[in-house]
């Protein structure tokens, strides 16, 4: 039990900060929704990197898949040969900045290892941070900041816009000429100075971000790989890579699990495994927090530790998906990875290899879709034969009130279309039932026999609020929901 003035004295603190009228304005901000179009480009394969825990090596294979990618071997292999590559690097979320920041580790890191092995390419290099809050800012920039109008200035809802970056010309040996040197982006949105989970370090530091305005300046950094992405013939000139924060659902900023804070995107996942004791738990664990919100998870890699841990995770798994395994990270780090990096090197090809070849093979299934509908399916009240393939609707995913729909202009991109019909496909169970439902499955699957009841407390309550009173029609609609949303995300 709490004492009586611990209790009088956390409620007085609240009422104290209600009554503040700028923690107001930010709270409303948090909270407010507002529609915004998370449409995204296929023109080359973006990927999110995910941890099973904070510092498990989320970065080390950031860096390993830029020097993949830009290296010569790459360029003539899996892109244009003689052709500009880019490798786009994105970090939404950085706490502990800007003594901690991923996005200078990588465009670092990717440096050193350039120099060293003296490539014969030439790269243009270059790191950008966008927005720190102020106490971030004051580090990085020195010195005081002087303190502007909410309304109108640099630090409105805390942050100040940093506008800052830095860059390099990595000249290597000489080779090949191509029209513009290949191209590493690495760009750092959001910064907090203390090093603790998003969602504390923007409560202390007076710097909250809405969900929508994070994925609305995401979205803008993916336009960044438009240009020539794809070329045809499974050859790629571009790659990005999107590094969450922590773990699989450590928080955002505004306090959303990030696992549902960028699933509006449904991004194809590389996840970072532990492998230390008890590391097998923690990577199913992740892998099934992914899977269950419909994310795609491509690869699985992890730093040895000697306890193979790949042996149960490749039984789980099934052989489904490829499990990689990176050297050990030695003790004496005097020579900044180097060696550790040439011997992984290997691996992250291989890595490098699975993304390109995972990213084309999506993008030959939703082209190929419309023509095998028109060939399987059966539209009711539809002439088939009147019916060209562009018209017809190829649904990648759905999120809330929304399809996620393939389209083909300039280059291929997924785009929100709003249910406006109150399908099946969004109006029956929300996200919530969803997960209920999926755990139900899990408990019951098929124990139904005669005279026998089985019972699910989370699904069934929710059931009994919001469907119609016909136990006949309960199992046609929902089952049909299900079934759909099952080949949808296949």
């Amino acid at each position: 039990m709490f004492p009586i003035s611990a209790l009088f004295t956390t409620t007085t603190t609240r009422l104290r900060f209600l009554s503040d009228q700028s923690s107001l304005r930010r709270l409303h901000r948090l909270f407010s929704t507002q529609s915004l179009s998370l449409d995204h480009t296929l023109s080359h394969p973006i990927y999110m990197i995910w941890g099973s825990n904070t510092g498990v090596g989320k970065t080390l294979v950031s860096a390993g898949i830029a020097t993949s990618f830009l290296s010569p071997l790459s360029l003539s292999s899996t892109t244009i040969s003689a052709a500009a590559a880019k490798f786009i690097y994105l970090k939404p979320v950085q706490t502990g900045f800007p003594i901690d920041s991923d996005s200078r580790f990588v465009y670092r890191k990717f440096s050193e290892i350039f120099l060293r092995r003296q490539p014969s390419t030439t790269v243009f290099a270059s790191n950008h941070a966008l927005k720190a809050s102020i106490s971030a800012a004051q580090s990085f920039l020195g010195g005081e900041i002087a303190m502007e109008t909410e309304e109108g200035g640099e630090l409105e809802s805390g942050f100040r816009d940093l506008g800052w970056y830095e860059e390099m010309k990595l000249q290597g040996e000489v080779g090949e000429v191509t029209a513009k040197p290949s191209e590493l982006i690495c760009k750092t949105m959001y910064g907090w100075r203390e090093a603790v989970s998003a969602h504390l370090a923007a409560e202390r530091e007076g710097a909250m971000v809405e969900d929508s305005v994070l994925l609305g300046i995401l979205k803008r950094s993916l336009g960044i790989g438009l240009e020539g992405g794809f070329a045809g013939d499974h050859k790629v000139r571009v790659l990005s890579v999107i590094e969450t924060a922590g773990g699989v659902a450590s928080p955002g900023p505004s306090g959303s699990f990030q696992c549902d804070l960028y699933r509006p995107f449904r991004l194809p996942a590389i996840l970072v495994g532990d492998g230390h004791l008890g590391g097998i738990s923690s990577t199913i664990s992740a892998y099934e927090s992914l899977k269950l919100r419909g994310y795609d998870v491509v690869a699985v890699v992890f730093e040895d530790h000697g306890l193979e841990n790949e042996v149960p995770l490749l039984s789980y798994l099934r052989n489904r998906v490829p499990v990689l395994v990176l050297p050990s990270i030695p003790q004496d780090m005097s020579d900044n990875l180097m060696e550790w990096f040439d011997e992984a090197q290997t691996v992250f090809n291989t890595l490098k290899e699975i993304m390109i070849s995972a990213f084309n093979e999506r993008i030959d299934r939703l082209r190929n879709m419309p023509k095998k509908a028109q060939n399987i399916l059966w539209w009711p009240f539809t002439q088939h034969k009147l019916v060209p393939e562009e018209a017809v609707t190829v649904i990648d995913s759905r999120f809330g009130e929304h399809f996620a729909v393939h389209k083909v202009l300039n280059h291929d991109f997924i785009m929100q279309q709003f249910d406006a019909c109150a399908s099946w496909w969004t109006q029956g169970p929300d996200h919530t039932l969803q997960g209920s439902w999926a755990r139900s499955i899990r408990r019951w699957w098929r124990t139904m026999t005669e005279e026998s009841l089985q019972h699910s407390v989370g699904s069934r309550r929710h059931l009994d609020e919001i469907a119609p009173k016909r136990p006949e029609n309960l199992s046609a609609r929902y089952a049909h929901v299900l079934t759909g949303l099952s080949e949808i995300s296949a």
